[in-house]
């Protein structure tokens, strides 16, 4: 009773508290400052406030329709708590699940849910079962084992079993596992000898290939006729992509995402005893990016890739018309989600620059809306996204994106955010984006670049970001900038930079080694001393570092480490001379929270202007929508600051977030 008074009390006393901050702050939003945002020639939209894009209790998304056709699962919310629901396709009878999840799945019988969720942000994923059918919303964990990260590998035919790769052995690397979300431990399917980086399993559980990372080799093997033996089927080079999915025909098939002897990734019908590969579609420009198959018949439906625009390429000319329909007379990327067993119930999720909605098709019926994006919600008053290209200045051909802000006649010479992605092996994409929109409708022009070494343009692009971290990609960004300014979009005494991960890296290269090009930079769980990043890598890291050592070094070499040093924020924090904002997830196990720690003490050291600010609860990147709110707040008070953007000084979700 005590302890419940206690809490009042402090509820109470933080509600008062918040009361004032809100009296004190609720009229300190502000107007843009910079010329090109003021006058007769600026009429910015709505201020959006920032709660509209971290947290809304309508917005839902990744629909999942069930195996047998007559169930749906969805993310969403209950009252105020992330939740995963379920229904009858038709029916009233939601219930939900209360849990943060990152992923969920139905068992193939339909009678189950298997939620992933990573409920300390460290990273450390945890398989949930619960429930379809009745009142019951209890979830069971599926492999309790602390400090050990657990993936669904396959659903297994007929049934509530799954196939499960977990790390709790060794930590270094995933053995499989079958578990049964009914009940009853965890029964040992297969042991990593230390160097599997795949297991391919059928939907019969059957485990049927593996590739094993063996110095500048990948091996395919195949189980041999010994019980628990394996024979070598094939090779290729490590630093080839040959991603393997969707095994059939009795396990002697699967498709891949190859780019094994060419540059771009095409789908291939990919013969695992031979190694044998049939291309099935590709494109000449890019990457293909992923694709759906049909459950019914494992053959491909549709491929999707972005050379721009998103494209598609649908095998089947009545769901190409159906998918065409939805999207309407815009760009669109239309992507099925999921598929009953007989690949006649799908739900269908239309993306474009300003959000996603969900649709539900079946045979002989109009389709129906299920649900839409925070972003969806409040599509009105957002921007559109243009891709752009440019040469950088040794001639390679860069592709980004750019978005204006709504309401101007003459968009000309304004503030500009750099947004540069993470990875850096990944890519920026036309679609939903949650920051850049933030930021346009904060009076910003948004510049995000596909530098050299991002993912999407095939093998040669990648590889020309070799030994260039704080070189050429870093070249590419300012080339990016450049651009910009010559075009008279961006004002070139008004840009900031922002990133997270490589992203925020990227910040702090751009703050302290070519401090002249940006009035600002924010940089979020970002690197500053590569060398040690690798060396505190989580331990599942292990038979990816060799990529790591090819493109920046290997730490334990020293003339590497000297060369990664050069490169490192850390070691010329003397040379900032603009305002830096650095946050940082506390529970982050890729780029430790010391990195962060490690550069503000560094900037305090040599008196540089910092702003430093934590995330409990969260890693790698925020699942908290109360961390996400500190995080744009600080956001668009920082930039205005230093741009002349507008920022809205003051949201009343702040008084309730320190709940979550």
């Amino acid at each position: 009773m005590a302890w419940h008074t206690a809490m009042a009390r402090r509820f109470a006393w933080r509600a008062v508290g918040g009361l004032a901050m809100a009296l004190a702050l609720g009229g300190c939003a502000t107007g843009p400052t910079h010329p090109a945002l003021t006058g007769a020639q600026a009429q910015l939209p709505d201020l959006i406030p920032v709660r509209d894009f971290v947290a809304s209790r309508q917005s839902t998304g990744g629909y999942q329709v069930s195996p047998d056709g007559q169930r749906i699962a969805w993310f969403g919310v209950d009252g105020v708590i992330p939740a995963i629901w379920v229904r009858s396709i038709d029916g009233g009878d939601a219930k939900a699940f209360r849990i943060r999840a990152r992923s969920v799945r139905f068992s193939a019988d339909s009678r189950w849910l298997v939620i992933s969720a990573d409920p300390t942000g460290d990273e450390n994923h945890r398989l949930y079962a619960g429930r379809v059918q009745g009142p019951d919303t209890g979830l069971r964990e599926l492999m309790p084992a602390p400090r050990s990260v657990s993936r669904l590998v396959e659903a297994v035919d007929g049934g509530a079993d799954f196939v499960v790769a977990s790390n709790q052995r060794d930590k270094k690397v995933f053995d499989l596992y079958r578990v049964s979300a009914e009940g009853g431990a965890p029964v040992p399917l297969a042991t990593n000898p230390g160097s599997v980086s795949w297991w391919g399993v059928d939907r019969a559980g059957q485990v049927q290939a593996r590739t094993r990372v063996q110095g500048e080799q990948i091996t395919l093997e195949r189980p041999g006729a010994a019980p628990g033996g394996w024979v070598t089927a094939v090779q290729w080079s490590r630093w080839e992509s040959v991603n393997l999915f969707g095994l059939h025909d009795g396990g002697r098939q699967a498709w891949a995402l190859s780019n094994r002897g060419r540059d771009k990734l095409a789908l291939v019908r990919f013969d695992l005893s031979t190694g044998a590969e049939a291309v099935a579609f590709e494109s000449p420009e890019v990457d293909l990016d992923s694709v759906t198959l049909s459950r019914l018949t494992r053959e491909p439906l549709v491929v999707h890739y972005m050379p721009g625009y998103p494209e598609r390429k649908v095998f089947d000319a009545g769901l190409a018309t159906r998918l065409t329909a939805l999207a309407g007379n815009q760009p669109a990327e239309v992507r099925i989600i999921s598929a009953d067993q007989s690949d006649r119930v799908l739900t269908v999720a239309v993306t474009t620059d300003r959000g996603a909605r969900t649709y539900l098709l079946r045979d002989g019926r109009e389709p129906e809306f299920l649900g839409e994006t925070r972003l969806s919600l409040i599509a009105d008053g957002l921007a559109t996204t243009l891709p752009v290209r440019y040469a950088a200045r040794d001639g390679l051909p860069i592709h980004g994106y750019l978005t204006l802000p709504v309401g101007l006649q003459s968009p000309r010479g304004l503030p500009l955010v750099l947004l540069v992605h993470g990875g850096p092996w990944a890519r920026d994409r036309w679609g939903e984006g949650t920051m850049r929109q933030f930021l346009a409708n904060r009076g910003y022009a948004v510049l995000q670049v596909n530098y050299r070494g991002s993912s999407g343009y095939g093998r040669t692009h990648m590889e020309k970001a070799m030994g260039e971290f704080a070189g050429r990609m870093h070249d590419d960004l300012i080339d990016g900038v450049r651009w910009a300014v010559e075009r008279g979009v961006a004002d070139p005494s008004r840009v900031a930079i922002y990133g997270a991960s490589y992203g925020g890296y990227s910040a702090l290269v751009g703050a302290t080694f070519t401090p002249e090009a940006f009035a600002c930079a924010v940089d979020v769980v970002g690197v500053t001393d590569i060398a040690r990043l690798l060396e505190a890598a989580p331990p599942y890291w292990e038979l990816g570092l060799p990529w790591w050592h090819r493109y920046v070094g290997n730490p334990a070499v020293p003339e590497d480490r000297a060369r990664m040093d050069a490169k490192s924020p850390l070691y010329r924090a003397q040379h900032a001379q603009k305002p830096i904002l650095i946050m940082h997830g506390v529970n982050d196990p890729r780029v430790k929270l010391e990195q962060s720690e490690w550069m503000v003490a560094a900037l305090r050291k040599a008196g540089k202007e910092v702003e430093y600010v934590t995330f409990q609860g969260d890693g790698h990147g925020n699942q908290k929508w109360s961390n996400n709110l500190t995080m744009y707040r600080k956001t668009e008070d920082f930039l205005a600051k230093c741009l002349g953007g507008r920022t809205s000084g003051f949201d009343y979700y702040q008084l309730g977030a320190w709940a979550f």
